[in-house]
Formats: C-alpha cells, structure tokens, sequence
C-alpha cells in the first residue's frame, strides 16, 4: 500500500463526492468512523434498515456500492482508497471493513472521470437494441442481458405481490417524501409520479396494502416501463455472505456508471428480487442466485438528481 502525505481539504472532497451513491429506498445506510489520520471504519446501519431486506441484501449492496463510488471518486482527485474486509456484527449494525487513503500513484481507473455523473433515470427509455460494445463491457462485469419481454411478466407478479406486502407498503410509508427535495428518502420529482400513482400510494399507506384488482393497475406503470427498455441486467453472486454483496454493490456501480458514461441509463425493478418471483428470475437465468436487476436503455430526456445526507450524519464515531 503506498504511503504519503495526504491533503485532508482533498479527503473531504472525495468523502463528500461519495455520498452521491445509490441505495434502495435513498436510505444511505453506510456509516464512517475516523479511526486514525485517513482511515476510516465502513460500517452499514441497522437505523436505515427496510423492511423489505430482512437479510440485508440490499443494504450491504448499498454499502458496497458507496465504497466504490469513493473509490472512483478519490481517483478522479489525485486519491486512493484502499479496503481492508473485516467484517463484525454487533447492535448498531455491521462493520464490513477499514477504508485507508493515500496518495494516487497511478494512472486512475477509466471509470473515474465519469462517476460524478452516475445517476438514475426513472423516464421511459427507447426499445433500440444496446450497443454492442456496452452490452460486451457489462456482460464483462457480470451482468446477464435479458430482453424486457421475457421479463415483464415477472416484474407484473412482482409489483402486485409488492402492493400487498405490508412490507413493502410500510417502507413506502417511511422513505417515500411527499415533496421535492428531502436530505433522504424518495422524491417525488426522481420518482416520477403521477396523479394516479400518488393516489395510489395514498392509498395503499392508509390502507396498509392494495386489494389485487388495484395492484394488478397500479403495477401496470412497472410493466410499461420494463417494456420500454432496451435490455434488463440482472446481477447474480455466487453466496449471500456479506463480503459478496459488498463486492456485487461494487460492480453494480461499475455497472451504472459505465452505462451512464455511454449516454445510456437505469432503473433498479428491485420488486422482481424482493418477492416470490425471484425464484422464477433464477430459474430464467440458469439456476443462479439474482441479487440486482434494472433496466436499461436511452433516456430521451434528463432526470432530476435525488439529495443526499450531508457528510456530517454519515461520519459518525465507532460502534460500540
């Protein structure tokens, strides 16, 4: 590991650069603890927890994927990030591994200059095939390329399942922001909600759940967005051990901010991996173990930018 004086003004930079990543929900369940001069404790939160992530899937993937947005971004600005796993339960959360900076002494990655750009896009893409290259370069990332239409029957099961999960609805309830900007949580200008879909979730947070009638036409915005996509990427692991999804959260990043960087977008359908379907999304894809899935294609118009926490309520002390 190199060694070397590093400008604290550039850390902070960086460490503010990274709160741009993604999470489920816009919980941002990652936490730091400065534990020495550049070195710093990378935990994920139980207080951001959902509902609907009873194993912590997303939250470690969300974890994984800060880690690797600070990376990329610490090289964009002269700085790198090393990481060292050690991961360790305890009531606060989970503690997944130490992050030391220090001074870049390589050329940074090629993804670098592009991932203070990354950012999701929740409009209706075009249905033009992908470009060749990208699809090669996020195959080489792990992702399986799906056509939408052998997944837009999932993705219908999936939201109706979701409207009927108290779960689901309980975790609406909680992150979901009736304004357009909010330090946390989802907006309603990223989420691109209508009139009938704010009914909708009026609705369902009174009621506690959807009767399927209404589910079933709810779900029906999920699936005309599925259809208007180029391709679905899903992201499979080999084990559901932490450090795996911490690695997954990883090239999920890689993944979006390679796609971004070609003028293309995403949007998570988590919906199909958090319900009984997944089973069905497994078997569709050899019999591996999906822990991500999101569509792909050309936007034909910008999306807003979600907000973030400010760095101060993400540096926090140690976990006792």
């Amino acid at each position: 590991m190199p060694t070397g004086t590093i400008d604290p003004q550039i850390v902070d930079q960086t460490l503010r650069a990274a709160l741009r990543a993604p999470s489920a929900h816009n919980a941002q369940p990652w936490r730091l603890s400065r534990i020495g001069d550049g070195t710093y404790l990378l935990w994920y939160a139980f207080a951001d927890k959902l509902l609907a992530d009873p194993d912590d899937r997303d939250g470690i993937i969300a974890v994984g994927g800060f880690y690797e947005t600070l990376r990329l971004a610490g090289e964009a600005r002269g700085l790198r990030a090393d990481f060292e796993p050690a991961i360790v339960g305890h009531g606060a959360g989970i503690n997944l591994g130490v992050v030391t900076f220090s001074p870049l002494d390589a050329d940074p990655d090629p993804l670098a200059a592009a991932i203070d750009d990354r950012q999701c896009n929740r409009n209706r893409y075009a249905t033009t095939p992908l470009p060749d290259d990208l699809g090669a370069e996020l195959r080489a990332l792990g992702n399986i390329l799906l056509a939408p239409h052998d997944v837009a029957g999932l993705v219908s099961r999936a939201s109706i399942l979701s409207w009927g999960d108290r779960r689901f609805v309980t975790d609406l309830e909680t992150w979901t922001r009736f304004v357009d900007v909010a330090p946390d949580g989802m907006t309603f200008d990223c989420l691109r909600v209508s009139r009938s879909d704010a009914i909708a979730l009026r609705v369902a947070l009174r009621l506690g759940r959807l009767p399927g009638w209404l589910a079933w036409f709810y779900a029906q915005r999920d699936v005309h967005l599925t259809r208007a996509s180029s391709a679905m990427a899903v992201l499979t692991v080999e084990n559901r051990e932490p450090l795996a999804l911490f690695e997954c959260g990883r090239r999920l990043i890689r993944s979006w901010t390679l796609i971004n960087s070609r003028g293309h977008a995403w949007h998570p359908m988590s919906v199909v991996i958090d319900q009984a379907t997944v089973a069905d999304l497994a078997t569709l894809i050899g019999g591996r173990d999906p822990v991500a899935i999101y569509r792909v294609g050309k936007p034909p118009r910008a999306a807003a930018w979600s907000q973030r926490r400010a760095l101060e309520a993400v540096l926090v002390p140690p976990p006792a």
